[in-house]
């Protein structure tokens, strides 16, 4: 339930403060989520990926509506690529990778100043 949660407020902050910033504020607001809210490494980084890549790939997807995918068929003949639909995954997984290591930063660095509980053998 918590990967769910993490991941809407990570989606939807990404999505709201994106048009007005910089492309690195969406790994900014992963990290800062995900060092509010403890979670374990993977579940951090799955909520990052999917939170920030679905936003990237949904705008990559907008643009390319927009302008009659002229800019992305021009792109893709530039690149070498066969299908223009390619630079939208491209971008929504690229997006993904960079929001997902950032949420784990935030975890990982959370746990640098959480005392770990001492556990016993019978524990």
């Amino acid at each position: 339930m918590k990967l769910i949660i993490r991941l809407i407020v990570i989606g939807a902050l990404t999505y709201f403060v994106s048009p007005y910033t910089t492309w690195w504020a969406a790994m900014v607001i992963a990290f800062g989520v995900c060092y509010a809210s403890p979670s374990s490494g993977l579940n951090a980084f799955v909520a990052g990926f999917l939170g920030v890549g679905l936003v990237w790939m949904g705008h990559a997807w907008n643009i390319d509506v927009q302008n009659s995918s002229t800019f992305s068929n021009t792109v893709a003949e530039i690149m070498q690529v066969g299908d223009p639909i390619l630079l939208v995954f491209a971008t929504g997984l690229i997006g993904g990778l960079a929001g997902g290591f950032a949420s784990l930063t935030g975890t990982t660095f959370r746990q640098l100043f959480v005392k770990q509980k001492n556990r016993s053998l019978y524990s």
